[in-house]
């Protein structure tokens, strides 16, 4: 029986010293540099293939002709080799792998201290069956007087089915706090970390930072009541209007850890099975998100 690799998301602590309102780095995809084992990587962007090409003598990302705009975009593909399942995987942090634990994590992210209001991009999708590819964007702040690392905004976006033309995407972003960041992190993957299916792909171009358009569609996020919250057993969410789509719960790992359909103003959850940390949620409706919120569990 093949292994898929688990992955996590850990944060690490950097010191920001930006300001103005931030880029994405190199989110066009324009810009790319060849390895000396002669295989490129989005310049800016960490991915399995440093690892990968010496190792397996396989890739999982690449440059694309087939492009949203510009001359390139970015390819990722979920590779099935004798002992492993690796899904393409960019991030702006940092990637790391060991292949005796079968275990992988991305770590850390970029300096960073804007808060912008939604993350754009370009995508085509070729999940495997029963999978999907996942955009993952996180912002976090060290606090010195605990000594530990807070995530204060955490958006994740599924694409669960086939989608063979460029279409564009926005996911808005929420902060729990006044703080500004001191950190972010993307990380786009072509499978669910939990548990990558071979043979899925897809594309991504344009990544950006909306700072003033796109407010209205923030504003039109749904808002949802989170009670008890932390929350040990049951946890209910209730919705300002009726919502009919699917809810997803992830960890702050970025682990999918549940979903299911909704169909209501109200969704009840058994979290007894759920460990003890931060989880936040989201509700898509044809793949467009229409509410997010965040709860923690403790026992």
């Amino acid at each position: 029986m093949k292994n898929s690799l688990l992955f996590v998301i850990l944060s690490v602590f950097i010191v920001a010293s930006v300001v103005g309102q931030q880029p994405v780095p190199n989110g066009d995809f324009e810009k790319w540099e060849t390895n000396i084992l002669q295989f490129q990587s989005p310049i800016g962007w960490a991915n399995p293939n440093s690892v990968t090409a010496g190792t397996l003598g396989i890739l999982t990302v690449y440059p694309s002709a087939d492009v949203a705009h510009g001359d390139s975009s970015v390819f990722l593909e979920t590779r099935d080799t004798i002992a492993y399942i690796i899904p393409g995987l960019i991030t702006l942090g940092e990637f790391v792998i060991n292949f005796i634990t079968a275990t992988a994590w991305v770590e850390g992210g970029i300096p960073f201290t804007d808060r912008p209001l939604a993350l754009t991009g370009s995508y085509k999708s070729y999940p495997a069956a029963e999978d999907f590819g996942m955009v993952i964007v996180q912002f976090t702040k060290y606090d010195s007087t605990n000594g530990v690392r807070d995530t204060i905004a955490a958006e994740v976006l599924t694409f669960p089915g086939t989608v063979d033309t460029w279409t564009n995407f926005s996911i808005p972003i929420v902060f729990n706090t006044e703080d500004n960041p001191d950190t972010m992190n993307i990380i786009v993957v072509s499978s669910n970390m939990a548990a990558p299916k071979a043979d899925g792909s897809m594309y991504i171009d344009n990544l950006a930072f909306e700072y003033e358009a796109g407010i209205n569609d923030i504003e039109k996020l749904v808002k949802a009541n989170i009670f008890p919250n932390p929350a040990s057993e049951k946890l209910s969410i209730s919705f300002e209007k009726e919502l009919n789509g699917d809810i997803k719960v992830f960890s702050n790992d970025g682990q999918l850890v549940y979903s299911t359909t909704i169909n209501g103003v109200a969704h009840q959850m058994d979290v007894s099975g759920l460990a003890s940390g931060n989880y936040y949620f989201a509700v898509f409706e044809k793949n467009k998100k229409m509410s997010s919120g965040q709860f923690v569990i403790s026992r």
